[in-house]
């Protein structure tokens, strides 16, 4: 069988095309690509081949027609080539249009969604041509001009909104900045604070994270003020530790601690689901690209604190039981340390082996306060890099 130069040139093209689809797809999971722009262009476009080679084998020969339907043929062929090129050229310049609206306003990210939109606008655009090419049947041509004038109005008005939507959001977070550094330092914001500033589009959002961040603070506030009031700074002093009495009362006191931490955990678990809650609800009135951001970048701040607050209650947990492990250590030891008035005032052993143990559990609870310092200090970090982050965005 021999081809004709037609046929060899379009087997080569695509052998070409199929390679570099498959470089292009590159890993396994990614096949549906491979098959998607790959394969089915070629299926599409030899099966067009096909079968207009096939009608053309099958027409009446030229020289069987008269001339006058030859002329008819050749302008009617004419006509739709020129309604190719300007349905073509409509489409090149709209699209490149669109792209270019937001290359000028610095945004490559939205520039994206023009694919998306033109494909969805080309179905429109589609069923517009059928409805329309009826009634205008005396116009050849101008239902498909028209169809493509839709198509790429449609398409550069939604770039022009999305470009004025993200104008309008950039500057509704500039207001809501230095509301949000607040929230992130840990200062108390009124909702009544964030209506006076009118920040725009951003307000219900702002208003759903300053309320889960009062709600944070004041768990947190009072959670201090109780382990506050049981003094836990004094229960590891030598006075304390060379008292029964004071022993006993320590005892007491961890239990209280150790109930405290737990429903702190509780309530704070608890803050985060309705603070999740508040932050869905709000999403609903902001536009969902901005949505999409506040939602992740909330739930990187609630896991972030829930990191923090897992590490805290651990090492709570921990000096809550090397404590008890002191006073342990101290009512099976009586009689084999004293106290030194000093000053300072200091514990005395006389067994050395109550010394080590005394010493091992010292150093355990210092470490654990260097671990609660360490996650403090990390939780910190990285409320300071989402202000540089945010800082960024707003220099954008």
């Amino acid at each position: 069988m021999k081809f004709s130069w037609k046929m060899r040139i379009g087997i080569v093209l695509s052998a070409v095309w199929i390679c570099i689809s498959f470089l292009t797809a590159g890993e396994h999971q990614q096949v549906g690509q491979m098959i998607g722009l790959g394969v089915l262009p070629l299926v599409i476009v030899w099966g067009v081949a096909w079968a207009v080679s096939g009608w053309r084998t099958q027409r009446p020969a030229k020289s069987l027609l008269p001339d006058e339907v030859l002329l008819e043929k050749k302008g009617r062929r004419l006509h739709s080539i020129r309604t190719f090129v300007a349905v073509s050229f409509v489409l090149a310049i709209g699209l490149f249009s669109a792209t270019w609206q937001f290359h000028a306003a610095n945004n490559e990210t939205g520039g994206q969604e023009v694919g998306y939109w033109a494909g969805q606008w080309m179905v429109y655009g589609l069923f517009a041509y059928l409805a329309i090419s009826l009634p205008l049947r005396k116009f050849p041509g101008m239902a498909a001009l028209l169809a493509a004038i839709l198509v790429v109005g449609a398409v550069n008005y939604k770039a022009y909104d999305a470009i004025k939507e993200d104008r309008l959001a950039l500057i509704s977070l500039a207001k809501a900045a230095p509301f949000i550094n607040k929230i992130q330092s840990g200062t108390s914001v009124s909702d009544q604070d964030v209506k006076n500033a009118q920040v725009g589009m951003l307000e219900p959002l702002l208003l759903a994270q300053a309320a889960y961040s009062r709600e944070i603070m004041a768990i947190t506030a009072t959670y201090t003020k109780e382990i506050a009031e049981l003094q836990p700074e004094l229960m590891l002093s030598p006075t304390s530790l060379v008292s029964p009495g004071v022993r006993a009362h320590t005892r007491a006191s961890l239990k209280l601690w150790q109930r405290t931490t737990s429903d702190y955990q509780a309530q704070f678990n608890a803050a985060i689901a309705r603070g999740k809650l508040g932050v869905q609800a709000a999403k609903l009135h902001v536009p969902s690209y901005m949505a999409s951001s506040a939602s992740k970048g909330f739930d990187k701040v609630t896991v972030e604190l829930g990191a923090y607050i897992e590490t805290l209650v651990s090492s709570e947990k921990e000096a809550n039981d090397t404590v008890r492990d002191i006073l342990d250590l101290m009512d099976s030891s009586l009689g084999t340390y004293s106290i030194d008035n000093g000053p300072p005032v200091n514990l005395l052993f006389r067994d050395e082996a109550a010394l080590a143990r005394y010493r091992q559990l010292m150093d355990i609870v210092a470490s654990v306060g260097q671990r609660e310092t360490e996650a403090h200090n990390r939780l910190i970090k990285l409320q300071s890099d989402r202000t540089d982050e945010l800082t960024n965005l707003l220099n954008r």
